[in-house]
C-alpha cells in the first residue's frame, strides 16, 4: 500500500467509553494535521462505538475498528489494523491519556533520523503530583535492562516508530506472555531487530493517568479527574504550569544516580546464577 500521509495514530480501547473522547480530542488537536486515527476496539461496547463514530462523522481522519475481544489486551487486533496503515510513522495513544498539541510533530521530527523514538513518560498521581521517568534508549544499557529484566521506562502514549521498521519485524503485535506487560513485550521486539536506530526525545508533551493507581476509582471519579485536568491545561498558563511541575520532578531524580543504578543492575544480571546444592 502506498504511504501518502505523515502518520498513523493508533488508540486501542476496551472499556473506557467516557474517557476515550478526551484522548481523541487531544489527538485531533495536534499541530501535525496530516495523519489518520485508528481507534481499535477490543471487545468494546456500543457506547465506545458511538463515541468514536461521533468523531468520524465530522472528521474523515477517524476510523473505528470493531473487533471482538482478543487474547490478552487484543494485541493481534492492533496488528490487523496496522496492515491498513498509510502513515510514514505510527504513534500510540492510550484511551485515557492526553497528548499536548505538539507531540506528534515532535515524534515525526525524531523519526526522520531514527526508527523508534519516545518522549518522556510523564504521569499524574491521583493526588495531582506529577512524575517523570528518565531514560535514554539511545544508550544500549537502557535497552538491555528492558530486555533482560521486567523494567519499562515508557508506555505506548509516548512512543512512535516508522511503519517500515514495524513491517520489518519477524513478529509484530502479538499476545504477550502472562508475566510480561503488553507494551514491554512489543518494545523488546524492536530492540532485538538488528540495525534499528533508537532515540529518547527529552521533552514533556503528554499526560498519563496510571490505571494501576486508580484501580478502585469509579468511572465517574476518573471522568471528573480528567475533566478537571483538561480544564487546567486550557487555562492561559495551564500547559506552562504542567511542564514546570514535570521538570521539577525530573530534576529531583539524579541522572548520575540513575546511571549508577543501571550499571549496578547490568552487573547483577550478568553474574552467573548460584549453583543449587541438595
Amino acid at each position: 500500500m502506498t504511504q501518502s500521509i505523515a502518520a498513523t495514530v493508533l488508540i486501542p480501547t476496551h472499556d473506557h467509553a467516557p474517557l476515550l473522547p478526551y484522548a481523541i480530542r487531544s489527538a485531533l488537536a495536534q499541530t501535525q494535521r496530516d495523519f489518520e486515527l485508528f481507534v481499535v476496539g477490543d471487545g468494546a461496547n456500543s457506547d465506545t462505538r458511538e463515541a468514536v463514530e461521533s468523531f468520524a462523522r465530522s472528521d474523515s481522519r477517524v476510523r473505528y475498528f470493531d473487533f471482538p475481544k482478543g487474547e490478552r489486551h487484543g494485541e493481534l487486533n492492533r496488528h490487523i489494523a496496522l496492515q491498513e496503515a498509510q502513515g510514514r510513522i505510527v504513534a500510540y495513544l492510550c484511551d485515557d491519556d492526553l497528548w499536548l498539541e505538539d507531540h506528534l510533530a515532535t515524534l515525526a521530527g525524531a523519526l526522520e533520523t531514527c526508527d523508534f523514538a519516545h518522549t518522556l513518560h510523564t504521569f499524574v498521581m491521583p493526588g495531582g503530583q506529577v512524575e517523570v521517568i528518565a531514560a535514554d534508549i539511545a544508550d544500549p544499557a537502557f535497552r538491555e535492562i528492558m530486555t533482560a529484566d521486567k523494567q519499562n521506562y515508557f508506555g505506548p502514549t509516548v512512543v512512535g516508530h516508522t511503519l517500515a521498521a514495524y513491517r520489518a519485524l519477524p513478529i509484530a503485535w502479538s499476545p504477550a506472555p502472562p508475566d510480561i506487560w503488553t507494551d514491554l513485550h512489543m518494545w523488546r521486539k524492536f530492540f532485538a531487530h538488528p540495525g534499528l536506530r533508537f532515540a529518547t526525545v527529552p521533552v514533556i508533551d503528554s499526560v498519563h493517568f496510571p490505571t494501576a493507581h486508580r484501580r478502585y476509582h469509579t468511572p465517574d471519579r476518573r471522568l471528573a479527574e480528567l475533566d478537571r485536568f483538561v480544564s487546567r491545561l486550557m487555562e492561559f498558563d495551564g500547559r506552562t504550569c504542567y511542564i514546570a511541575q514535570a521538570i521539577a520532578a525530573l530534576n529531583r531524580a539524579s541522572t548520575v544516580r540513575e546511571k549508577k543504578a543501571i550499571e549496578a543492575r547490568l552487573a547483577e544480571l550478568s553474574r552467573p546464577a548460584p549453583v543449587k546444592t541438595e
